[in-house]
């Protein structure tokens, strides 16, 4: 075995230690407040939640009937797990200073999980509509969607929703941040039929979903009218749309380099944001990301991530970062909303 598999299978095992023992210390917490420890139990829950994470992220592509929903169910029993630990956390360093009875703290921490829970799914369901406006050097009306992730979470329905929605708002372009997929790229796949109901020409760029997948098997399986760019522009009257390919070196949410030169004001979509030397008055738009989606991600991304969500502007380029046009992992969304985001530019 060479050096780098020997690292990486390290990695593996260093990453389901830490992952088993988070959700030990959640699920033995949570029974021991409420009088019902168990180690063993707790111990054997830990590990199976685990496994069944490993096996959903490995299934999640596969057509067999019910692999999906083992995908959104674990990930959602983790949804829960992470609002309770949100609550736990300070429960603890409150507890230690101030000693809390621990059956009325379990359930008071069990009932606010099972709320947010269940108010996180009705909200992951729901589209809001943002209206962004930018200067730029022509009169356009364009609609950006990112992270969409059809197939492990999201399905057909919601893709007709958000299709319909897109058309109701009579953009002359449509553009595409990215992730538009997951575990939905065989070719034929007709979950991704939808899209070809879009009635203004329609751009996007590769995330990072894209590349897992593959993304040569990504195009293949879109609509011939969705346009995918890797490192390249099309032109339009006075202005050009250049989609920045992702790069497997770039990691989860690496940055990387663009030697491409423009000489006038362009949009381009970049599904990881970041700045580029671009002319001024050009904007950059991305995603990835998700607003954090469920807390406490939100507030982490916010306090950790250098672009995260909303407008930035540096040397006169604007990068608007959308939370997501649906959800990954869990169907959940706290904090956060799925946003079909509308582009008035022009000065």
């Amino acid at each position: 075995m060479d050096r780098k598999r020997i690292l990486q299978s390290a990695g593996f095992g260093i990453m389901f230690v830490i992952v088993v023992s988070i959700n030990f210390y959640a699920f033995d917490r949570m029974c021991g407040l409420l009088g019902l420890g168990n180690a063993w139990i707790s111990m054997t829950y830990s590990i199976t939640l685990t496994a069944l994470l490993i096996a959903g992220f490995l299934v999640r592509t596969s057509a067999v009937r019910g692999t999906k929903g083992m995908f959104v169910a674990v990930t959602t029993v983790y949804g829960l797990e992470f609002t309770a630990l949100s609550l736990l956390i300070p429960f603890e360093i409150v507890n230690f200073f101030f000693p809390l009875p621990a059956r009325e703290s379990g359930l008071a921490i069990l009932n606010f999980a099972v709320a947010a829970a269940c108010v996180s799914a009705v909200n992951a369901q729901l589209l809001d509509v943002r209206t962004l406006r930018l200067p730029f050097t022509r009169k356009l009306r364009a609609v950006l969607l990112s992270d969409l992730h059809i197939g492990a979470v999201h399905g057909a329905r919601y893709l007709r929703k958000v299709v319909e929605t897109v058309n109701g708002l009579n953009p002359d372009l449509v553009l595409i941040a990215g992730d538009i997929v997951s575990g939905a790229a065989a070719p034929g796949d007709s979950r991704l039929d939808g899209l070809a109901g879009l009635k203004a020409r329609t751009v996007m760029a590769p995330g990072n979903h894209e590349y897992y997948e593959g993304v040569e098997e990504v195009a293949k399986a879109l609509p011939k009218n969705v346009e995918v760019l890797r490192d390249r522009e099309v032109k339009f009257d006075g202005f050009c749309v250049f989609g920045l390919d992702f790069l497997g070196e770039q990691g989860v949410s690496g940055t990387r380099t663009l030697d491409r030169k423009f000489d006038s004001p362009v949009i381009m979509l970049a599904h990881v944001p970041q700045f580029f030397d671009l002319p001024k008055g050009s904007i950059i738009l991305s995603g990835h990301y998700h607003a954090g989606q469920v807390f406490p991600f939100n507030f982490l991304g916010y306090t950790f991530l250098k672009y995260f969500r909303g407008l930035y502007n540096k040397n006169g380029v604007a990068l608007y970062v959308s939370p997501g046009t649906a959800t990954w992992g869990p169907p959940m969304r706290f904090g956060s909303r799925n946003e079909i985001t509308v582009l008035e530019l022009g000065s």
